[in-house]
């Protein structure tokens, strides 16, 4: 309880503005995401640095493409979260794969071939529609942000309509 009070100070006041309202922020929302984990069993220390996680990106492509995903994520989750992973270290992430039981000649042929290009065009495209942080879901151009928005987005699967239909009358578009 005291590490979510000195957050809620440095959010609202304690004399460094907003640097130190993000930094807070940053805190609450790892404290939540610990609290998601620890509710599935899982184990999610926080990263020791920031990583480019380009090879587990193209890591999960290739995975979906070679229909080993599931297997793929779980073990780059429980990984990377236990501090056993280092995502931005190929031979680590190869690794991975051929455990998966994927073929380490051919993802590292993609990783030097057409994973960069792939990688920064979904990239692009997720920009496009707005997408800013994760877990962002997009539905018939409708953006949900955040796992508790993931009922609202089985709704409107089950229950397609339009953003306008979905968000009332104020939100139609002049015609």
């Amino acid at each position: 309880m005291a590490t979510l009070h000195a957050a809620r100070r440095r959010i609202h006041g304690d004399g460094r503005g907003a640097h130190a309202a993000f930094l807070a922020q940053g805190a609450l929302r790892y404290m939540d995401a610990r609290r998601y984990a620890n509710a599935q069993g899982l184990v999610m220390k926080g990263p020791r640095r920031i990583y480019d996680a380009f090879y587990s990106s193209v890591g999960m492509l290739f995975a979906q493409r070679h229909g080993f995903f599931r297997a793929y994520h779980d073990t780059v989750f429980r990984r990377f979260w236990s501090h056993e992973l280092e995502i931005d270290d190929l031979a680590a992430v190869t690794d991975v794969i051929t455990s998966c039981g994927g073929s380490a000649s051919k993802f590292e042929a993609y990783v030097h071939g057409p994973a960069r290009a792939e990688h920064d065009r979904i990239i692009d495209e997720a920009e496009a529609l707005g997408v800013f942080g994760v877990p962002t879901m997009v539905f018939n151009s409708e953006l949900f942000w955040g796992g508790d928005r993931i009922d609202m987005l089985i709704a409107r699967i089950e229950n397609p309509e339009t953003i306008e239909a979905a968000l009332g009358s104020h939100h139609r578009k002049p015609g």
